[in-house]
């Protein structure tokens, strides 16, 4: 039988690539987001072009009674969850003078607020004695902070730490808990050019299914994808 996925922050992009490789390798997967007509276009097609199925469940990410509400559908729809992408960012790039914290509190809230609150409602399923794998999308910002970045910073470096608090806590419990660095811009969704300085994001879903399939005895914590450029 196939996994149950959800994509907690689903856009145009690499949100779309994983749910949509996910789908592809037959899961059953939940679709997060506030978009409510984007998601459901999209949970569409992945049903009608997959072997998986594919549910829209417009979210708030930063209300921790949404997402609740969300879980306990996506149990009611597939059954219990096997992998949790926390994919979803909120964060004006703004400098320490120019940052207005309304802005820095709702990136922290769509951060790593929302991957605490999903992490906590789905984890409970891969308790159970089968495990599960959660997975962290982070950025070059996760490991070294950029300039004139100080709310995406805060919140993509709250995030890496608490993916490897959780791996160190729920690795001995059969779950697989990773961080992915995006060191790198990503192809923007409708850019047909085969530039070698993006990141193509179907590339990236499938490392993100990679990390589903690892067997236990060789779990990844880290994985840095980056962009090939090549050097004259």
């Amino acid at each position: 039988m196939g996994r149950t996925a959800v994509v907690a922050g689903v856009g145009p992009g690499l949100g779309a690539s994983v749910a949509e490789r996910f789908a592809e390798e037959g899961c059953s997967v939940a679709l997060l987001a506030r978009s409510e007509s984007y998601l459901e276009e999209l949970a569409d097609r992945l049903t009608a072009a997959t072997p998986g199925e594919a549910l829209a469940l417009p979210t708030d990410l930063a209300d921790p009674v949404t997402i609740d509400h969300s879980i306990e559908r996506v149990r009611e729809a597939f059954g219990p969850i096997d992998v949790l992408v926390n994919h979803a960012s909120a964060a004006s790039w703004d400098g320490l003078l120019e940052q207005d914290p309304e802005e820095f509190r709702r990136a922290l809230a769509v951060g790593p607020e929302a991957a605490l609150h999903c992490s906590q409602a789905a984890v409970e399923d891969m308790l159970d004695g089968d495990g599960g794998t959660v997975i962290f999308t982070g950025a070059t910002t996760s490991v070294r902070g950029r300039e004139g970045a100080v709310g995406f910073s805060a919140a993509t470096s709250a995030r890496r730490g608490m993916a490897e608090s959780m791996a160190r806590e729920l690795g001995p419990e059969g779950i697989h808990v990773a961080h992915v660095v995006i060191d790198g811009a990503i192809r923007p969704p409708d850019d047909p050019a085969d530039d070698p300085a993006y990141l193509d994001p179907d590339a990236i879903a499938d490392a993100y299914w990679m990390l589903v399939e690892q067997d236990r005895s060789a779990w990844t914590l880290e994985l840095d994808l980056r962009p090939h450029v090549e050097q004259f």
